[in-house]
């Protein structure tokens, strides 16, 4: 199929960032700087057209009969990188169903941010800089996505870094922010050694990092030759899930991410929601044939990590006070459930959460970021109260965020509803640890539900505790801010529906009710994971509740949960905040038995990295700097100085001395020179 116009898809934000780059670095140059609506419309246009692009490579590929042996693909090769005897390495892009899907989210929420960062940053001084950061991002998040092989990835991959480090840290006047943005970048780089270490594994085994040749080779050989080759196939799969865990906020690297919020709103509504933090998912779906064959060890090993990092995010989201940080942490726990659903091979389902989270947490970062921008800045949920009523909020800001709260929680109608239950349908679907984490899961969705409604009645529902002075001057959300959150807010309800195929049998609704279920996210992408999929199920031994038992069950588990998060948080919130008041404790600080919780991995660093690492430099300054450097360099002064100093004393000013002296020395050279004659 003709591929010809895939360099464009991830060239249009490069060539924005490339545009506004310029503008932004002759602006510093001179007393004025570039014409914003100029900017704004570059920025906003270049997303837009690789969202188009998208959609019409998307239309193209939905033309091709799908089959489990042939999965359609479009595909280009710009050039060939290197080669090394059989080793080829090209530069090129895949886009197949799975890569369409995250790009259709990528580009198009994307897009979505920087129209609302035109209007949420549009007074900044800095507007040209941080439009051509994000395109610079989107740039970068595609060639992830898109990239044919491992290397293009990695170039994304990093790429994505050093766009969070320059995103988190816009604001560099703020030394915390600038620390914010440091700790991201070297908290990815421990992540990203895995990735490259796993794909040196990995090319050592199948002999090439291209996507397609890695799954043909490993759908393609023999179980006997596989099995010969476990050990370093579940060498390279762990590696690789340790870069996995660095981009996508797994334990223990994850401390990074609730630090991210210093940068602007619009930035973490685009790492957390639809980008960077999804990366790590995304790899594992593609990657998803090479743990269908890796010891089981590593699929459970996902499994119990994303059920930790689900757990901790949830009970560190409770104790939080800036709106900002709780959103992260639930980013955090998220992510956590995404990772369980991979852990028991339902590789589709954990992407279907990916997908309807992009949604419902990029509706509650924006409406948070209108909020701040409405009440000047002000994050710290104990200073708000009753800003349902307020004129600038009780619209399109309220509502969509309401809907966002009741996807999240998971609630019928949301779409977290169904891609939540989902997964607590996979988990229970598996025998032993599946099933115990799937206990697991459901007791962390009823504390998702308690710190989201903990967050919506501390905003919105309790009495308002905004200072006079505030509300005698708060800004109005513009047009820009308002259109996002509106269509955003739409799909976190109507997107859970691609799907919802066997629920309406399962509950034995009437036959008008099975028109509206639906497969089509699951058969999209059948081709890609299918295989995996199919092999990772056939190992498992399913759990002691019958399937068409779980298909009903599950929802009522999944809402019950929800429902009674829900009065949890308004018998403990429904009247105001609790613990310390503002004067006594700061808005960024937890309280009580959460400050354990939200600190533990960075004390833990400190202790089992920072300081040893401290401690051996320290060691190496004294050895190497003072012992050996300084030392050395000492004692060998001293040595000329006295070589010097008794040459100096045998010396003589008359010339009688002088030429004894130079005839002894002549004499000793001759007998030098005849002795080795």
């Amino acid at each position: 199929m003709n591929a010809s116009y895939l360099w464009l898809i991830p060239a249009l934000p490069l060539l924005g960032a490339i545009i506004n780059g310029g503008l932004a670095l002759g602006s510093a140059k001179s007393a004025n700087g570039p014409a914003r609506g100029f900017v704004a419309f570059l920025a906003v246009l270049f997303p837009t057209l690789a969202f188009v692009l998208t959609v019409i490579g998307t239309a193209q590929l939905s033309q091709v009969p799908a089959r489990l042996d042939a999965a359609p693909a479009l595909v280009q090769t710009l050039w060939s990188w290197f080669s090394a005897g059989s080793f080829t390495l090209s530069f090129g892009f895949l886009f197949d169903r799975l890569s369409s899907m995250m790009l259709l989210f990528i580009t198009g929420i994307g897009s979505l941010i920087t129209l609302y960062s035109v209007g949420y940053m549009w007074a900044d001084r800095g507007f040209a800089r941080f439009m051509a950061y994000l395109n610079l991002f989107l740039f970068s998040m595609i060639l992830l996505v898109l990239g044919a092989s491992l290397p293009v990835t990695f170039l994304g991959w990093e790429g994505v870094g050093l766009c969070s480090y320059l995103l988190i840290g816009f604001w560099h006047t703020n030394t915390e922010y600038n620390d914010a943005a440091r700790k991201a970048f070297v908290v990815n780089r421990i992540g990203d050694l895995g990735f490259l270490l796993g794909a040196f594994a990995l090319v050592g085994v199948v002999g090439s990092l291209d996507y397609q040749q890695i799954a043909a080779f490993l759908q393609g050989t023999s179980k006997e030759l596989l099995a010969a080759k476990i050990g370093i196939l579940s060498l390279a799969a762990i590696l690789l899930f340790v870069g996995c865990t660095g981009k996508s906020a797994q334990i223990p690297l994850l401390t990074w991410l609730p630090d991210a919020m210093a940068g602007p709103t619009p930035v973490s509504a685009l790492i957390h929601a639809a980008t960077m933090v999804t990366s790590g998912v995304y790899l594992l779906a593609r990657l998803s044939d090479l743990y269908a064959v890796s010891a089981p060890w590593v699929l459970g090993t996902i499994l119990i990590i994303g059920c930790a990092t689900a757990v901790f995010g949830a009970v560190a989201g409770l104790f939080q006070n800036d709106i900002k940080k709780a959103l992260a942490y639930s980013t955090v726990s998220q992510l956590g459930f995404m990772f369980m659903a991979c852990g028991v091979g339902a590789f589709d389902v954990g992407l279907f959460h990916v997908f309807t989270h992009a949604f419902f947490k990029a509706t509650l970062f924006l409406g948070a970021g209108a909020i701040i921008h409405v009440l000047h800045h002000e994050q710290d949920m104990r200073k708000m109260g009753g800003l349902a009523k307020l004129p600038q909020l009780k619209g399109v800001v309220y509502f969509a965020m309401f809907w966002a709260w009741v996807a999240i929680i998971g609630l019928p109608l949301g779409a977290g509803f169904f891609s939540k239950d989902l997964i607590l349908e996979r988990l229970f679907d598996v025998a032993g640890l599946g099933t115990i984490i799937g206990v697991i899961a459901v007791f962390t969705a009823g504390l998702t539900a308690v710190y989201m409604t903990r967050v919506m009645y501390l905003a919105f529902w309790s009495d308002s505790r905004v200072d006079s002075d505030t509300k005698h001057h708060l800004s109005s959300v513009p047009f820009t801010m308002q259109l996002p959150l509106v269509i955003l807010g739409i799909g976190s309800i109507v997107t859970g529906i691609l799907f919802w195929n066997e629920l309406p049998q399962a509950l034995h609704l009437p036959a008008y009710f099975h028109r509206f279920s639906s497969t089509l996210f699951q058969d999209w992408l059948f081709p890609v994971v299918g295989t995996a999929q199919a092999a990772i199920s056939a190992h498992h031994e399913h759990g002691a509740i019958d399937h068409h038992m779980l298909l009903w069950l599950v929802p009522v588990i999944g809402s019950s949960a929800a429902v009674i998060g829900w009065f949890v948080a308004r018998s403990r919130y429904g009247k105001g905040p609790i613990g310390r008041s503002v004067a006594e404790e700061p808005s960024s600080a937890p309280y009580g038995f959460g400050a354990a919780w939200t600190f533990a991995f960075d004390r833990v660093y400190d202790v089992l990295v920072v300081k040893p690492v401290k401690a051996l430099g320290l060691a190496l300054y004294w050895l190497v700097e003072l012992a050996l450097v300084s030392g050395g360099t000492y004692l060998f002064s001293l040595a000329v100085s006295l070589t010097a100093g008794g040459l100096v004393g045998v010396q003589r000013s008359r010339l009688r001395s002088g030429l004894a002296m130079s005839m002894l020395g002549l004499a000793v050279i001759l007998v030098v020179l005849l002795w080795n004659v």
